[in-house]
């Protein structure tokens, strides 16, 4: 019974890799644009509700007005580029992964191990004690851990064990 079950399981563990990539990728192809037109503020704001220029409020946890200085001005410019790069890595990616299926695994094994690095940050940097944050966490916890890392478990069990 259980034989049948795992037998089952791993004959349709790309439903799995393939149903969170796409969502991946519809998030990637609408926040790549906002963020890219909307800017630096706009992103600190959103990512963080208590979020404030330090003149009008001085409690507040993230500095908007620090977006004007050059240096922070020199790191948006080096996230644009890389956030592009993820943007470009993510179409090329969700074609390869429907039109070339044996590259399935390794963009697998890649995203869960991104979505641990993600889980880490949460843990150590990012604020998850709001509506937002939490539902990224959980996000991460119910939907991208259990889709990106039950289809990593099934295909290492049909290498190692069939």
């Amino acid at each position: 019974m259980f034989a049948d079950i795992l037998a089952y399981a791993i004959e349709r563990k790309d439903y799995l890799l393939l149903l969170c990539f796409s969502v991946d990728a519809i998030n990637t192809l609408i926040t790549f644009p906002l963020i890219m037109w909307n800017g630096p503020k706009w992103l600190l704001a959103s990512s963080d509700p208590d979020a404030k220029d330090k003149q009008d409020d001085p409690t507040a946890s993230v500095d908007l007005s620090d977006t004007e200085r050059k240096s922070f001005e020199v790191l948006w410019e080096i996230f644009g580029v890389c956030y592009e790069g993820y943007f470009g890595f993510t179409i090329s990616t969700l074609v390869c992964l429907y039109r070339v299926p044996e590259t399935r695994p390794i963009f697998a094994y890649s995203l869960f191990a991104l979505y641990l690095y993600k889980f880490k940050a949460f843990m150590t940097t990012l604020k998850w004690d709001n509506p937002q944050g939490k539902a990224k966490l959980l996000s991460i916890l119910l939907f991208y851990w259990p889709c990106y890392g039950g289809y990593c478990l099934l295909h290492a069990i049909e290498e190692f064990y069939y």
